[in-house]
């Protein structure tokens, strides 16, 4: 299957992939160009929770912290 990109530098991706793939209007993509000069697309989907959700999980959680003692490193 082949498709062209537009005057705009839109590419059309064709309805069987489409619609295979549920892609819908307005969804994100991230694009690659590989090592080799092939260019891959991938979905960006949106996570199923929130990140403020997950810091709300995190109210009232205590770490321990541990005295110990630091190694220095000379580079």
């Amino acid at each position: 299957m082949t498709t062209t990109i537009s005057s705009k530098g839109q590419v059309v991706i064709p309805r069987p992939i489409r619609e295979r793939h549920k892609f819908r209007a307005g969804d994100d993509f991230l694009l690659f160009e590989l090592a080799n000069g092939d260019i891959m697309l991938r979905r960006v989907r949106s996570p199923k929770q929130s990140l403020a959700w997950h810091f709300r999980r995190l109210r009232g959680l205590t770490l321990e912290r541990r005295r110990e003692r630091v190694r220095e490193v000379a580079f």
